[in-house]
């Protein structure tokens, strides 16, 4: 009789233990975006600044592919040598920390050249978004920018762009300018790429 009750402890810690084991490894598979970390004055230090450029802002968090760094970078407006007129660029690149260093993921680069009138090439920095809006524990990053070359007080070119992983999806269009009773602007051209995409992200993306 003891060698039986003996024999039912044992499997029943036994099944506990595997119960709690399994447990542990479906939390551990389970990555979740963690809290976005605000790292601009840190970034100078540890990565080097690309010619022409001035860093604008850094953010870090961690998900399912490990801890991402993204940094946005703008040049302002300048004339390069030999040429009469304005260019300007921005960019923003993501960066992957491992144990040897930092790893760039991807790039993104867009300007405006030989402006003779106002330029305006700059980052939005109020809609920059970190999210995991399909909860599949990799990030979405969201980027909005304005571009324009003129002389009047007509809206400018504005792009949004969104990547997860590798994917970019975009939204291109104009700001939309309310004078009184009358608006102008506000024109939108959407990617086709956000057919393929969650429908959270267009939703998400038109809010933006």
């Amino acid at each position: 009789m003891r060698y039986y009750l003996l024999l039912a402890l044992i499997i029943l810690f036994s099944c506990k233990g595997k119960g709690k084991q399994q447990t542990e490894q479906v939390t551990e598979n389970r990555k979740v975006l963690s809290e976005v970390e605000e790292v601009t004055a840190a970034v100078s230090a540890l990565l080097p600044l690309p010619n022409s450029f001035q860093l604008v802002r850094a953010k870090k968090w961690h998900d399912a592919s490990g801890e991402n760094w993204l940094v946005l970078y703008e040049t302002g407006s300048y004339i390069e040598k030999g040429k009469m007129n304005a260019t300007a660029k921005l960019s923003a690149v993501l960066y992957q920390k491992t144990d040897s260093g930092f790893v760039q993921q991807w790039k993104m680069i867009d300007y405006i050249q030989d402006c003779e009138l106002d330029l305006t090439c700059a980052f939005y920095d109020e809609h920059l978004s970190i999210t995991d809006l399909d909860k599949n524990g990799l990030a979405e990053i969201t980027m909005v920018y304005a571009l324009s070359c003129k002389g009047d007080v007509s809206p400018n070119e504005k792009k949004l762009i969104m990547y997860e992983g590798g994917k970019k999806y975009a939204i291109r269009g104009e700001e939309l300018m309310i004078m009184q009773k009358d608006t102008i602007g506000g024109t939108m051209t959407v990617d086709t790429a956000f057919s393929k995409a969650p429908a959270a992200f267009l939703s998400f993306a038109r809010e933006h």
